[in-house]
């Protein structure tokens, strides 16, 4: 299976880099595909998405709401064996505030954010077979069909 290494998350928020109320997240990260997923052409769903980690108060890592940075498919071979990547997207920055004060606090609160990147593999090619045919509801003629099963009467 694939390996993720080196993941970083930026965040620019507000002028000079972004109109005011808004902000540039940034994730990079390294993909290496194993042997086994380079000969066989592997394919993987990549999900990159911003969690709220609140787990150092004593809280959980909860996806933040409209945090996707980006979803979309990765495909290794042996000429692609090690993909950096570097999804960016602009959110408003009011995205980012996922520590909200409880009211009638006015005061702001730290938010801690981090970068979750997500490898589902999916199928290189569909695996199909067909089953034996049935035909029902038609003449039989000559006693039966040769290389086909009827559909058997109780």
């Amino acid at each position: 299976m694939v390996s993720i290494s080196n993941v970083n998350l930026e965040i620019f928020e507000g002028p000079p880099t972004q109109p005011q109320g808004f902000a540039l997240v940034r994730a990079s990260y390294t993909l290496t595909a194993t042997q086994h997923d380079a000969e066989h052409g592997q394919v993987y769903r990549e999900l990159v998405q911003l969690i709220g980690d609140d787990r150092g108060e004593g809280g959980t890592a909860e996806p933040i709401p409209n945090g996707i940075i980006s979803d979309g498919i990765v495909a290794f071979s042996t000429s692609t064996v090690q993909i950096t990547r570097i999804p960016e997207k602009v959110l408003p920055a009011a995205v980012l505030d996922e520590d909200q004060p409880p009211p009638p606090a006015s005061f702001p609160l730290e938010d801690e954010i981090r970068v979750m990147v997500t490898l589902t593999p999916l199928p290189p090619n569909p695996v199909t077979m067909e089953s034996n045919l049935i035909r029902r509801g038609g003449p039989v003629v000559g006693g039966g069909l040769q290389g086909t099963t009827q559909l058997q009467q109780k």
